[in-house]
């Protein structure tokens, strides 16, 4: 593979699964918004199925990032993390990638699962 090719994988690899649980997480609580606000009772907002719709996104998008990272793990194993740039880099960020997708997966999955089984609209 190119370093061109290993270096837009590294960053989606680095970089993908936290910004799905941001858009993820961010359109959800909009969608919860707007289901428990006022106007929202009109819109009949299917909050369940945004949702859910919204986790199965974020987990496609979370498992080609987990992938991207692991085909940069894999590329550059040869590599450690101390070497000198592009091969320690590419290797450290890899390694950096393929644990933290992990949890953003984990994360994901809990939100919708907590988003969808929870009470909506609870008057506190």
């Amino acid at each position: 593979m190119t370093l061109r090719r290993l270096s837009v994988l590294q960053w989606f690899g680095l970089l993908g699964a936290a910004l799905a649980w941001t858009g993820v997480h961010v359109i959800g609580y909009g969608v919860a918004q707007a289901k428990c606000s006022t106007v929202g009772g009109r819109w009949d907002i299917a909050h369940d199925t945004w949702q859910v719709t919204l986790a199965a996104v974020g987990v496609v998008i979370v498992l080609a990032a987990e992938a991207a990272a692991i085909a940069v793990f894999r590329a550059t194993r040869a590599a450690d993390d101390q070497d000198p740039p592009p091969d320690g880099r590419l290797h450290f960020f890899a390694t950096a990638a393929v644990v933290a997708n992990v949890i953003f997966l984990v994360i994901i999955v809990l939100d919708g699962l907590g988003s969808t089984l929870d009470t909506l609209c609870r008057q506190s």
